[in-house]
């Protein structure tokens, strides 16, 4: 199974932090959710013009999360894990995840953080992760190109304002953009 991720975080240096994180899976599946105290960390203000005004601040605790297939939550980091960890169960055994992520270098850390490092993320997940600019390079397609101009997403949510730099919408984007490359 691919799951396409996307996070939102803090600022571009060794002290980000994460604000958000979504998860696009092939099977129509998604994860979503918003740190409750990603506001205690100062962003840039980049960050606070383009990122912060589209959290909803409104979605349920991690640990009331029930259903599999749509998993909207806010919590603490520790809450986040476990529900990424219960949502990523479904998934099968070991190995079984690749994760796929657009220019993947700052969300696959931030990614592995939650679980305290790469040595713990769930079995499920493929300890190697995808770049999916690194694909379109190799498809002749320019990894600099306007995302929006290679895929487009009809998914939507009341709860969330779905549009560039909200990290499910881009997540999202990535898996349309996957098989849209891929035809």
């Amino acid at each position: 199974m691919r799951i396409f991720l996307d996070t939102e975080f803090t600022e571009l240096n060794q002290n980000a932090r994460l604000i958000s994180i979504g998860l696009a899976a092939e099977n129509g599946d998604v994860f979503y959710a918003e740190l409750i105290d990603a506001e205690k960390y100062t962003s840039s203000s980049w960050v606070k013009e383009h990122v912060v005004p589209l959290l909803s601040g409104s979605l349920p605790p991690a640990e009331m999360v029930e259903t599999m297939s749509v998993v909207l939550c806010q919590g603490d980091e520790v809450q986040i894990s476990s529900a990424l960890k219960k949502w990523f169960s479904q998934f099968g055994g070991k190995n079984s995840v690749e994760i796929w992520a657009d220019v993947l270098a700052w969300d696959w850390i931030l990614f592995c953080e939650l679980f305290g490092g790469a040595f713990n993320i769930p079995d499920q997940v493929f300890y190697i992760p995808f770049d999916l600019s690194t694909l379109m390079k190799i498809k002749g397609i320019n990894p600099d190109a306007d995302r929006e101009s290679l895929g487009s997403i009809s998914w939507n949510h009341p709860a969330l304002q779905l549009k560039r730099h909200h990290a499910l919408y881009d997540a999202l984007l990535e898996l349309e953009i996957f098989r849209n490359v891929n035809q």
